[in-house]
C-alpha cells in the first residue's frame, strides 16, 4: 500500500528544433506533417532549376578548359624550346604564356563558382537531425528564400507535465514513482524536475514516462509519496501473545505454527505487515485467538 497524490496533465514535447534552409527555392516535400523520421531521413529540398542547369553548365566549362591548358601547356613548352635553341621568337613565347596565365586564371574563377553553386546544391537537401516528429512543414511547391523556417522538428522523447497541488510541493522530489494512466496506455514514470512557479494554488512537475505518447494526450496520474513493502492480511487473524502481535499459519498437515509478525500500518480491518510470508501460507482468520502453537485444526473454507 502507498501514499499517493493525484495529478492531471498533458504530454509534452522535451525538445523542439526549427529547421531552416540553406539556400533558395522552390520546395519539394518528402515527409507528410505531424508525421514520424528517424535522424538523417530526407525531408525535403529546396530545388533552384537555374542552379541546376548553371552547374551543368560549369562542369562542361571546367572540361573544355582543362582541354585547353593542356594544349596551352604544350604550346608553350614547345615555343620556349625553340627559343633557347635560337629559332623560335621570344616575343611569342612570352605572348603564350600569358594566355597560359589568362586561362588558369579563368580555370580558378570557374572552378569557384562551380563549387559555391555545388555546395548550396548539397545544402538544398534537408535531413532530419534527430528522430521524431516534423511538423509546421511548409507548403509542397512553395518558394523558400534563405534562412527561412522549413519545420519543426519536436523529439519523440516526450516528457508529461503533470499539474498538483501546491500543499504538496514540499514532499514532493525528483526520482519519485509515478503512476500514469491514459486512453492511449498506462506505465510507470519517474519526476525529473518539480518546477518552483505555481499557479491557481497548482504546481508544475515534469515526468520522465517509460512509454512514448502522443503530444498532447490527456494523463492522470498517482504521484508516489511514500511506498509501503510489504503483506496486507486481516485484522481478525492478529493474536496478541505476551504483548506482541502474532498469526497463526497452518501448514500441509493442518498444524498451526505462531508467527509473529510487526506491523507497519493499521488500517480499519486489515494491517499492513513487512514480514514475508511463505509462499501459499495458509492464515487462520476466525477463532485464532483460541489456537496455540503446534495444534491441529480443522481447515474449512469459509467461501461467500
Amino acid at each position: 500500500m502507498d501514499i499517493t497524490v493525484d495529478a492531471t496533465g498533458t504530454v509534452q514535447a522535451k525538445n523542439t528544433t526549427s529547421i531552416t534552409a540553406k539556400t533558395s527555392g522552390v520546395l519539394k516535400l518528402f515527409v507528410s506533417n505531424d508525421s514520424f523520421v528517424k535522424r538523417g531521413d530526407m525531408i525535403a529540398q529546396v530545388v533552384d532549376m537555374p542552379r541546376k542547369k548553371k552547374i551543368q553548365l560549369l562542369k562542361k566549362q571546367l572540361n573544355l578548359l582543362k582541354n585547353e591548358l593542356q594544349l596551352q601547356k604544350n604550346r608553350v613548352t614547345r615555343l620556349e624550346d625553340k627559343y633557347k635553341m635560337g629559332v623560335g621568337s621570344k616575343n611569342n613565347y612570352l605572348s603564350e604564356t600569358i594566355v597560359l596565365k589568362q586561362l588558369k586564371q579563368q580555370q580558378i574563377t570557374v572552378e569557384n563558382e562551380y563549387e559555391t553553386l555545388l555546395l548550396e546544391e548539397t545544402n538544398s537537401k534537408i535531413f532530419a537531425p534527430r528522430s521524431g516528429v516534423v511538423t509546421n512543414l511548409q507548403a509542397d511547391g512553395s518558394y523558400i528564400n534563405y534562412g527561412s523556417s522549413i519545420a519543426t522538428l519536436i523529439d519523440d522523447n516526450s516528457l508529461v507535465k503533470l499539474f498538483v497541488d501546491s500543499a504538496y510541493a514540499a514532499k514532493i522530489k525528483n526520482g519519485m514513482d509515478v503512476k500514469i494512466f491514459s486512453s492511449y496506455k498506462n506505465c510507470d514514470a519517474k519526476i525529473v524536475n518539480a518546477l518552483p512557479r505555481s499557479s491557481s494554488n497548482l504546481i508544475e512537475v515534469l515526468v520522465k514516462p517509460s512509454e512514448k505518447f502522443p503530444l498532447n494526450l490527456q494523463i492522470n496520474a498517482k504521484i508516489i509519496l511514500q511506498k509501503y513493502l510489504g503483506t496486507i492480511i486481516p485484522k481478525e487473524a492478529i493474536v496478541l501473545v505476551d504483548n506482541h502481535p502474532a498469526i497463526y499459519l497452518i501448514d500441509d498437515k493442518n498444524i498451526a505454527h505462531l508467527f509473529f509478525i510487526d506491523i507497519q500500518k493499521d488500517m480499519i480491518d486489515k494491517a499492513l505487515i513487512t514480514n514475508t510470508l511463505p509462499e501459499n501460507a495458509k492464515i487462520a482468520l476466525k477463532n485464532a485467538y483460541m489456537l496455540h502453537d503446534n495444534l491441529r485444526v480443522e481447515v474449512i473454507n469459509d467461501a461467500k
